[in-house]
């Protein structure tokens, strides 16, 4: 897998933001009243993006904020799925890949550009944006009035050095905030959520809860369910755990059969949490596992020590699990880097295969020991 350095393309597009700035009329302020924060991505993209919210929101905080987003496909879970509860933004304006070019609803946007006063935007683009998506939104928001910019910046070679979270609040430094800690929880369940995941998880009551997230939305992300029911075997039965096994509604019939496999002492929600409800219920868990996806972020972002099973499929530190209490185990292979959704050499991922249950469930016992 190549890395673009972008050097290039970041230049032009600060000279767009500079010079943009500078067109007669707009809106402009050294102390906004109203700043658009453009994000795009599902869930695990949303979540190490809440740092970089909530310290925008601490540096202005009498301004009004909406969120520019879109989970891409229609059904793909994102920011409005997270934020339901939360009130770190005023406005959001949410659309989907088939509507992005339809220039009615590039019309509406700018519109409500125009409604909220924006005059200052803020992009936190993730790893897969490209230029002309960038300068698009540049042209967008300067027509619509907005006269000041900010982390309209691809992403560079460096920056594969970073975890996603620092790279995101690096991007903020023009605006005076510099890389700070924001302690967990990120997210916010309801009232209701809470109460009910109390009754969901009341069955192990006596038992240590440990969660178990066997499903990835990418095949190459996904750790054989057969391993899975190796290590909660294990740690029902030396570890006094009761396991909490989650899931889409797409992943029910897995979760069923894992839970059918490990017997006594397993809690099955599988097609049962709604995004709030597995906040809370994650929440409350001693220690998650989970593959490379959305719910190892909610995990982290909800304070709980977490397991991330990574595939070789994409570089290393980039997307891991944030925080002091993690630990991530992937493994070196030749065919490393290949970035793709399906293993292109194996029926199962060789990466994957490597991990073994004995390293999972000691990985798990260390989480569970530092937290005594």
């Amino acid at each position: 897998m190549t890395i673009p350095s972008n050097v290039l393309s970041n230049w032009l597009l600060s000279l767009a933001a500079r010079l943009l700035s500078m067109l007669p009329g707009g809106r402009r302020s050294q102390s906004p009243r109203s700043v658009l924060v453009l994000r795009l991505g599902n869930l695990g993209d949303m979540i190490v993006a809440m740092p970089a919210f909530r310290a925008l929101r601490k540096r202005f905080p009498d301004a009004k904020f909406t969120l520019l987003t879109s989970p891409t496909r229609r059904g793909m879970p994102g920011a409005a799925d997270l934020l339901v509860n939360d009130p770190l933004f005023d406005d959001m304006i949410v659309y989907y890949i088939d509507e992005s070019s339809d220039i009615r609803f590039v019309r509406q946007i700018e519109k409500r550009i125009v409604a909220n006063g924006v005059d200052l935007a803020v992009a936190v683009p993730n790893h897969l944006t490209r230029f002309n998506h960038l300068a698009k939104y540049e042209m967008l928001l300067a027509w619509s009035g907005v006269r000041r910019f900010a982390g309209f910046q691809l992403v560079t070679r460096r920056d594969y050095e970073l975890r996603q979270v620092d790279r995101l609040l690096n991007l903020l430094r023009p605006l005076g905030i510099d890389r700070q800690a924001i302690p967990a929880p990120w997210l916010i369940p309801t009232e209701e959520d809470e109460r009910n995941a109390q009754t969901l998880l009341a069955p192990g009551d006596g038992r240590i809860l440990v969660a178990l997230h066997c499903g990835a939305k990418r095949p190459a992300n996904r750790w054989a369910p057969e391993s899975f029911i190796e290590v909660g075997r294990r740690l029902i039965a030396e570890d006094n755990a009761c396991i909490v096994l989650t899931g889409s509604p797409n992943e029910r019939e897995m979760t069923a059969r894992v839970a059918k496999e490990l017997g006594e002492h397993v809690i099955d929600l599988g097609g049962q949490t709604a995004m709030g409800l597995l906040e809370a219920v994650l929440r409350r868990c001693a220690a998650v596992v989970s593959n490379d996806t959305g719910v190892m972020h909610v995990a982290y972002a909800m304070g709980a020590p977490t397991v991330g099973i990574f595939s070789a499929r994409f570089h290393p530190n980039i997307w891991y699990p944030y925080g002091d209490r993690q630990v991530v185990l992937r493994k070196r292979i030749e065919c490393e880097l290949c970035n793709k959704d399906i293993c292109p050499k194996y029926l199962y991922p060789k990466c994957l295969e490597l991990i073994s249950p004995d390293e999972v469930s000691d990985a798990v016992r260390a989480l569970l020991r530092s937290k005594q």
